[in-house]
């Protein structure tokens, strides 16, 4: 095409690559009558294989460490500088990229058999079972953001792995705490707490009297209302209240927030 006169512009657009790309090939046709890659012309690796394997293994085993860290340790190891970009290009190539830890609240064997109690229970579940329950649940957000994210090295689809999970307690901080329900034929209204703690008695009194109570009515008589194991849901005025409102309650497991819909929404 160039050849042919055409403009290098043209032929980056025909290609769809850089103009500078042809620009690059069409020098060097000119000075050596040919496009091709001499012989010898390869950049050298400067890391040996098991330069890369050593690396791949730090990688795996302290998932936390900086390219920085990494490429110290593998200098210090291979008895020769190697850079943090060649450090970040082998791990790539491993298969190792950096990620954001998934974060789950700690669980215990109990919590675990809890969990699978649960699920044994409610496997066999149909749609329309599923479609008489109110999900409902509380949420934080922070005012300010948390710059404490740590990166880890992992492997794509292994965001669930056990070394790529950090355990952090829920309700951390200061923050604006928020309070809804969903169901299949609807939502409550977003509630927001107005400081303070979340006693008991204000769960009572701004949730189940003045939202809980007409939207379980308006679902009909085999409505279930769900809420998670926290102290204010399941003191024992609070358990009166639903009681005396004849509003079941399901079973909730401890520290099972996956299982809720309203989790996903």
């Amino acid at each position: 095409m160039l050849q042919a006169s055409a403009r290098q512009s043209a032929v980056a657009r025909e290609l769809n690559v850089y103009r500078s790309i042809i620009y690059r090939l069409w020098n060097r046709y000119q000075r050596d009558r040919s496009a091709s890659r001499r012989h010898g012309s390869v950049r050298q690796r400067i890391t040996t294989t098991a330069d890369d394997c050593y690396l791949l293994q730090c990688a795996s085993r302290r998932r936390t460490l900086t390219v920085r860290q990494l490429a110290s340790q593998l200098s210090a190891a291979a008895g020769r500088p190697i850079s943090r970009q060649t450090v970040s290009r082998r791990l790539h190539e491993g298969g190792l990229f950096a990620r954001r830890h998934v974060v789950r609240v700690p669980l215990s064997p109990a919590h675990v058999r809890a969990w699978l109690h649960w699920a044994s229970e409610h496997r066999s579940w149909t749609p329309e079972q599923c479609g008489q329950v109110l999900f409902t649940n509380e949420s934080r957000f922070n005012i300010q953001n948390d710059y404490r994210i740590a990166m880890i090295w992992r492997e794509p689809g292994t965001h669930y792995w056990a070394p790529n999970i950090v355990e952090r307690y829920h309700y951390r901080g200061g923050g604006l705490l928020v309070w809804a329900g969903v169901a299949t034929n609807g939502r409550t209204d977003l509630y927001m707490f107005a400081g303070g703690s979340v006693t008991a008695v204000r769960y009572r009194d701004e949730i189940l009297h003045t939202l809980v109570l007409h939207f379980i009515a308006a679902m009909g008589t085999d409505a279930i209302f769900m809420d998670d194991n926290t102290r204010p849901h399941r003191a024992r005025l609070v358990r009166s209240y639903l009681e005396s409102e004849t509003i079941p309650q399901m079973a909730w497991p401890p520290r099972s927030p996956d299982p809720n819909p309203i989790e996903h929404v």
